[in-house]
């Protein structure tokens, strides 16, 4: 049979064990959020990036329509001669 301190320090050891293992996840969940923000920061990067990629590929293209429009000059019709 084990002895009243033996079985503490089995408890205070179990503890310590457990509250070692409680701050081991607890630096996990860390790193794993931080590596979840820094994915997210890059993603919205990206989007963004992207967003104003498109933004001037529309801009481009209105402004060529509209120079191309305005290049075209509507053909005036002729008055038929009336005789």
């Amino acid at each position: 049979m084990s002895s009243p301190a033996t079985s503490k320090d089995e408890m205070r050891r179990r503890a310590e064990i457990r509250e070692k293992n409680a701050e081991l996840r607890r630096i996990d969940a860390a790193r794993a959020m931080e590596a979840q923000r820094s994915a997210q920061i890059a993603e919205q990067a990206k989007t963004a990036r992207l967003r104003a990629l498109r933004l001037a590929k529309q801009a481009e293209e209105a402004e060529e329509k509209a120079a191309a429009a305005a290049q075209k000059t509507p053909r005036k019709k002729k008055a038929a001669a009336k005789v």
